[in-house]
């Protein structure tokens, strides 16, 4: 290829490339405005997976949307104060504005909270006797008067899900509608806590729609925090390296323009992101380094040629091609992940793709021009590194041996691989609205909205027999530890009160008997019209271990396969967040071992293709696949487990690790074209490109580490294998690909 002409050009003009590059790149980064960050777990199964399409056919039928839970703490929630503070929220004019429009209208389906059923038993007419209510649709000062509703059986079958036992915390639950804007509503939500009047309680928005916003806004701040403290850390690692800041501004330059222009293409194309996509930031920060290093490095080493022209030629003729190569099977390796069925995966895949592609296009045309503007410089003697090529060729039996033991013992541990998708650790701590969650989920029994739908003929939950064998399947369920509530539930109260002996305690509370069971019920959004559709909260705790959640989400799906439903009644198998997330779970084994198998597959046909000859393609691979092989030790040594943020690693790491061994390949061969035996010119390999992987490992184990400044368990854990096995990566390509040289089949 003649790279000639460019060479001029970036000799005759670097200023004016500098210059046009500038203005390309402030032009397309400027889009990077329109990206947003999206939190749902529900995005990683694909919009045909089984689990997804029942949940949007329930959310369909029910307008179930989401929920958000308003967490009230006080010394007495059945003080008349905090009733009515909690009844002037639910009922605020910004939240529920329309009380009877079925979310169409405010977007708010329906509302729970212990003072809107103490509203409705006060409500009731006066009985004598005192039984009924006052006729009043209100929260009532007399505080004797509460106890007495509290007592009743409708209020005090609610405890344990909008109050607590100890009467100091309760909930309101906001059903939404599915087409609402969460945010506002949210917004919304806190105004009205804020101006609710008095403030005898203390009320925080929490639920996994709050938690959601607040991971995304999270999110957002972490991306500045990641750029800024991974800038100071790569800065640091080249001071170290270069002694001037120089080096540094010709390593970090490129790349910053290279980010840019990521994610200004993101916000035309797909401004749609998840938490991952927070460590594109480092990775290509990282990563974009290494290819100004190997530039400015190579630019260093021939300052012999005087002919700057020539220089920069020679250097796009040897290191500018062996860049382009790394950077074909680093775009594959990252591209692999764009075949997953987990669209998150796909946006990942493609972000570090392009990313890439722009480091490797920033990196020939910005550094040599920087290199030239700045008359970059430096000693390219590295001590040391002569004598670390000797010792490795001497002892590389030994070597190969170290490396085949740590091999083994990585696969002997395969079975103890974990796999986890766990929404705590995807989310920041101390973060108010997961904490109430989690308080919540303790008190209350769960915190994320799962459902069964139950489906008859017309009319069919009309019929006894159909609401017992529901209630019954609920007993069976309940016996496994998960809360539940139904149709069958609120009929249940019904009949139980019906059973009592005092005929005027039962007509002073069930004054419009037939409203209580049938009309208040669909109130609540539990049944569709016709009484042939009905839904079945199921809430599962918090806390709980992914294999924990999967043999209880598995227990309740038998219990619902096995149950009998009369009139031409079938029960759903269960759907929702906890649901999905198991669904999640049994994907990411097969996601990783499909990304990773394709990768492979596609990066060793480029090599073979690119340095025409199987031998040299697959020695290059040599290193990735120990790392591969090392990976499964690391996971279960620092009990990492298998996530939605760590199921790409794989991938990532034969994107990385084989940056390192194309680079001790293609300099092998350029010194034996250049007439050196095979020992000298794999000697010459360790020693000149071996201190540029060094210092390439360093920048990126120094970008990644910028991760750890944020305070997510997830995104930690990610960083660190990636750190360890970059590290490795580069040992691997300076250490143990250079022994296979040595042997003889290698001409």
């Amino acid at each position: 290829m003649n790279v000639k002409p460019l060479a001029k050009l970036l000799v005759q003009r670097p200023r004016t490339v500098i210059l046009v590059f500038t203005i390309i790149t402030l032009l397309v980064g400027s889009q990077a405005i329109n990206i947003y960050m999206e939190s749902n777990l529900a995005t990683f199964l694909p919009p045909d997976d089984p689990t997804t399409q029942l949940w949007m056919k329930i959310d369909k039928e029910f307008q179930i949307g989401s929920t958000i839970i308003i967490y009230v703490e006080a010394d007495d929630i059945r003080d008349p104060e905090v009733l009515k503070e909690m009844d002037r929220v639910s009922s605020s004019p910004k939240v529920n504005k329309f009380e009877s429009d079925e979310g169409k209208l405010d977007g708010i389906y329906s509302v729970r909270s212990l003072a809107s059923y103490i509203k409705k038993e006060n409500a009731k007419p006066y009985v004598i006797g005192g039984l009924g209510g006052t006729g009043k649709n209100e929260i009532p000062d007399d505080e004797n008067l509460i106890s007495r509703y509290m007592s009743r059986y409708t209020i005090q079958e609610l405890k344990g899900s909008l109050f607590t036992n100890t009467y100091d915390v309760a909930v309101i639950l906001l059903q939404l509608s599915g087409d609402v804007d969460y945010n506002e509503l949210l917004d919304q939500t806190k105004y009205s806590i804020d101006h609710r009047g008095t403030f005898y309680s203390e009320m925080t928005v929490t639920g996994t729609t709050a938690m959601q916003k607040a991971i995304q806004e999270a999110s957002m701040d972490y991306f500045k925090t990641i750029f800024l403290v991974a800038i100071l850390l790569v800065s640091i690692v080249l001071f170290i390296f270069h002694r001037n800041f120089k080096g540094i501004l010709i390593a970090l330059l490129p790349t910053a323009y290279a980010i840019a222009l990521t994610f200004g293409v993101l916000g035309v194309v797909h401004p749609q992101l998840t938490l991952i996509s927070v460590s594109v930031v480092a990775l290509l920060l990282g990563l974009g380094v290494d290819y100004s290093i190997h530039i400015m490095n190579r630019f260093a080493e021939e300052q012999s040629v005087e002919n700057k022209i020539e220089r920069v030629e020679k250097i796009l003729n040897s290191t500018g091609k062996a860049i382009l190569l790394s950077t074909i099977t680093t775009i594959i390796g990252f591209a692999s992940l764009m075949i997953s069925s987990m669209s998150p995966l796909v946006v990942f895949g493609f972000s570090c793709a392009i990313g890439i592609l722009f480091c490797f296009i920033s990196a020939v045309l910005l550094a040599p021009a920087l290199s030239l503007i700045l008359n970059f410089e430096k000693n390219t003697k590295v001590s040391g590194w002569g004598k670390l090529a000797k010792f490795i060729l001497v002892n590389k039996r030994r070597v190969i041996v170290i490396a085949c033991f740590f091999a083994v013992m990585s696969i002997i541990v395969i079975p103890q691989i974990k796999t986890d998708v766990n929404y705590l650790d995807m989310a920041p701590s101390g973060i108010p609205e997961l904490e109430k969650l989690q308080e919540y989920s303790n008190n209350f029994g769960g915190a994320n909205f799962n459902g069964l739908l139950v489906e008859t003929e017309p009319q069919g939950l009309t019929h006894p027999e159909t609401i017992d064998a529901i209630y019954d399947m609920e007993v069976e369920m309940r016996k496994e530890g998960v809360d539940i509530y139904s149709i069958a539930d609120e009929l249940k109260k019904v009949n139980e009160i019906l059973k009592r002996d005092e005929i005027i305690e039962r007509l002073g509370e069930l004054v419009d008997l037939d409203t209580i069971v049938f009309d208040a019920i669909a109130e609540e959004g539990l049944v569709d019209e016709d009484f042939s559709k009905t839904l079945i909260l199921v809430y599962i705790p918090m806390g709980m271990s992914m294999k924990e959640s999967e043999d209880l989400v598995n227990k309740v799906n038998y219990i619902a396969l096995t149950t009998v439903i009369p009139h031409n009644g079938h029960v759903s198998q269960l759907t929702g967040q906890d649901a999905i997330n198991v669904a999640i779970n049994k994907k990411l084994t097969d996601q990783q071992t499909r990304s990773m198998i394709i990768a492979l597959l596609l990066v060793l046909a480029a090599l073979i293709l690119i340095f025409n000859s199987s031998i040299y393609g697959f020695l290059t691979m040599i290193p990735v696949a120990f790392v591969l092989l090392w990976e499964p030790g690391f996971l279960v040594a620092f009990d990492i487990p298998l996530s939605v943020m760590t199921i790409s690693i794989a991938s990532i790491m034969i994107g990385i690790g084989i940056d390192y061994g194309v680079h001790i390949t293609h300099r092998v061969r350029e010194e034996m074209e250049g007439g050196l035996s095979k020992m000298d010119a794999t000697k010459i390999a360790i020693e000149k490109t071996g201190s540029s992987l060094v210092e390439a490992a360093f920048t990126t184990i120094a970008g990644m580490s910028a991760i750890f400044f944020t305070n997510i368990a997830a995104l930690q854990q990610f960083a660190l294998v990636i750190v360890l096995m970059t590290a490795l990566s580069c040992i691997g390509a300076a250490m143990i690909l250079p022994v296979f040289y040595d042997f003889k089949f290698v001409k």
